[in-house]
């Protein structure tokens, strides 16, 4: 009777630290899961961002940068693709309600004032995704989500670096 109560014990801790060991491969955490999903949608909403500054804007710098920004989160949106596939993580089909706001109130204006909400619009949101891809960095579990967040840091700091260089362009302060 003491073998078999024995034998119960280990044969359920050895499922415990099987199943242990075996979660985070196989299931996408809370914090990977989110940031695969707000990076999502933050390219979605450049690419549209991107389309809209084609039609809308009046400086050819804010069409040349929109259309780099779009090419390149392009890019990093078929790698957070590639790897919540991977994860199976679900990701959102469109923007987020702000950012749908957003697009529509850049879809009613032209020129000059498009060209500024452009702007505005996209250092914040850069920053934004900065802070997001800076936390998964620090706190994602996943190496594939975690790969992905340090390079996207990268990628969206130089987007930055280079809506500042525009700012005086375009009769903007410099954001800090």
């Amino acid at each position: 009777m003491k073998i078999m109560r024995r034998m119960y014990v280990l044969v359920a801790a050895l499922v415990l630290a099987v199943v242990a060991a075996q979660a985070p491969a196989s299931a996408v955490l809370d914090q990977d899961q989110d940031w695969l999903g707000s990076m999502h949608q933050v390219d979605l909403t450049e690419i549209a961002f991107a389309k809209l500054a084609a039609d809308n804007a009046e400086s050819p710098l804010v069409k040349q940068l929109a259309a780099d920004f779009a090419e390149g989160h392009q890019q990093l949106d078929d790698e957070v693709q590639q790897v919540a596939q991977q994860l199976k993580a679900t990701l959102p089909s469109q923007p987020n309600e702000q950012q749908q706001l957003a697009l529509q109130r850049m879809g009613l204006i032209t020129g000059a004032a498009f060209d500024q909400l452009w702007f505005a619009t996209n250092v914040a949101g850069h920053e934004q995704a900065l802070k997001a891809a800076q936390a998964e960095v620090k706190s994602g579990q996943h190496p594939q989500a975690v790969a992905l967040a340090n390079k996207a840091v990268g990628a969206i700091a130089t987007h930055l670096a280079e809506l500042k260089d525009i700012a005086p362009q375009l009769g903007l302060p410099v954001p800090q």
